[in-house]
């Protein structure tokens, strides 16, 4: 068989198995690599032939084990490549890679790789004295050619080898202008780019030669990708788009001693990340202030491209200024006179870009330009947060029918005789009605909003303690959202007030 390099004579029952193993990845491992896997594995390497297998598993599933059983059943095979010429085949190049948002995680998978291979790997059951795997392929690992730090790499025999890559710093770009027989992407639901990383480098890299991609990785609360991560688990469930979802038990790890699950048991109790920790179940919990589901609930792929004006709606628009890095955001909502889950709010258009990317009097044309094509007899009402100079002064660059549809959020207040709708006087409101106002409407269902990753990942992370997150655009909709509750004003009359009286 190709590729074989330094084996023992052809003997029959060496080939009958080295053609088993190119079948049964199952068998390879437990013949070959002395790995004797638990129920749980087994069912993942077996049901595996998805584009993208997606397993969300228990703590101490194993999950690590699988990755590397499959990476070193694609390179000992060439998987993906027609065998030919026993010598050309040999010397043809073969890479899989292995992927994880964090360097550290990379060098764990990488000591397990070398562990199975020079039979070093602990295999330890409750009531058995601990015993190591034997790999009958030590041969096949060229020690002396592996990188044993960051950038980790593995050198196979036949020009095969193991690329190891965090996507943290580039966002997967490391892999651009590669081909890979097979790709892994450890604990990939902690990465805060998940769905750029999947959809603009990783997926064209396996395209030529049909590869596989892993992702095996717990749910992360705290990770912008949550809502994401959780979509494509639901594609696997239902195998569509070709991706192929597994949950793996605890309970299926045969080598775990029943005290890892007592502490659990005493550890966890009621709470409902038990059955993430022990079923491998994708559970929504933390201390996000949005949760994920309502967040998905919200999602509507048709306002992606916008709505423009129509005829006899109303409008609100929720303005978050930004000078430097920070993003100045417009968000328009088109609010019907009782938002209900069958007649919601919408997100029309959110307008984002870096406080810094334009001048000041641009910022306000574009202001000004988005005003005027939601702006009909007097249908559009604007709420601006004014808690700096440069929100202060963005107003007072407003022309002056502009600022009399406008409410100011925040420690300063527009001096002098405005225009302002009956209704709270949004200085005496705290931030975190803003905040609730749309978390109320999420809940309900009353509120629809574009398919648009930065806004889901601000919304999946926002806590309101938001002093180290990007915020910007949830603050824009949060405004506007208040308005079009909390904020709205108990009649719909108009009349001048001074601006001590609002």
């Amino acid at each position: 068989m190709a590729g074989i390099v330094g084996r023992p004579p052809d003997y029959t029952i060496l080939n009958n198995a080295l053609d088993r193993g190119r079948q049964d990845i199952v068998f390879f491992a437990d013949y070959f690599l002395g790995m004797k896997l638990h129920p749980g594995q087994i069912r993942f390497l077996r049901g595996a032939n998805g584009n993208v297998n997606v397993l969300v598993p228990g703590n101490r599933f194993g999950k690590s084990v699988i990755l590397a059983v499959r990476h070193i059943w694609h390179n000992f095979y060439k998987i993906g490549m027609k065998e030919g010429d026993s010598d050309e085949w040999q010397k043809v190049p073969y890479r899989t890679v292995a992927l994880a948002p964090h360097s550290n995680v990379l060098e764990v998978d990488f000591q397990l790789i070398k562990q199975i291979m020079t039979s070093s790997f602990p295999i330890n059951k409750e009531g058995e004295p601990i015993k190591t795997n034997k790999c009958k392929l030590g041969w096949y690992i060229e020690l002396d050619k592996c990188r044993n730090s960051a950038p980790y790499f593995i050198q196979f025999k036949d020009n095969c080898g193991i690329m190891f890559a965090s996507t943290d710093a580039d966002k997967g770009g490391s892999v651009q202008g590669r081909k890979f027989g097979y790709g892994s992407y450890d604990e990939g639901g902690r990465s805060h780019h998940l769905e750029y990383e999947l959809m603009s480098n990783l997926l064209p890299r396996f395209g030529e030669m049909g590869a596989q991609l892993d992702i095996a990785s717990t749910p992360d609360q705290t990770s912008p990708s949550i809502v994401y991560h959780s979509e494509i688990f639901e594609k696997g469930q239902k195998k569509v788009d070709g991706f192929i979802s597994f949950e793996g038990s605890a309970f299926e790890n045969i080598y775990l001693p029943q005290a890892y699950f007592d502490q659990i048991e005493q550890t966890y109790g009621n709470d409902p990340l038990k059955q993430q920790v022990l079923y491998g179940k994708f559970v929504f919990a933390g201390d996000t202030l949005y949760p994920a589901e309502d967040i998905k609930d919200a999602k509507d792929s048709s306002l992606n491209d916008g709505v423009s004006y129509d005829y006899g709606h109303s409008y609100i628009i929720g303005i978050d200024t930004a000078m430097g890095e920070d993003e100045m955001v417009y968000t328009v909502l088109d609010v019907p006179q009782n938002p209900t889950p069958t007649n919601p709010i919408r997100l029309v258009r959110q307008m984002a870009c870096k406080g810094n990317s334009k001048s000041p009097q641009i910022h306000m044309d574009d202001f000004i330009g988005l005003v005027a094509t939601y702006e009909k007899l007097n249908n559009v009402k604007i709420i601006l947060e004014t808690w700096n100079g440069e929100s202060a002064r963005f107003y007072q660059d407003m022309p002056y029918h502009l600022q009399h549809l406008t409410k100011c959020f925040g420690s300063w207040q527009p001096p002098g005789i405005t225009a302002k709708m009956v209704g709270r006087n949004p200085r005496n409101v705290k931030k975190a009605e803003i905040l609730i106002a749309l978390r109320k409407l999420l809940a309900n269902k009353s509120i629809k909003i574009p398919n648009e990753t930065i806004l889901i990942q601000q919304l999946s992370v926002y806590r309101e303690d938001d002093a180290k997150l990007k915020t910007d655009r949830v603050i824009s909709l949060a405004l506007a959202a208040w308005l079009a509750t909390d904020g709205k004003p108990k009649v719909n009359t108009i009349k001048f007030l001074e601006a001590h009286e609002w």
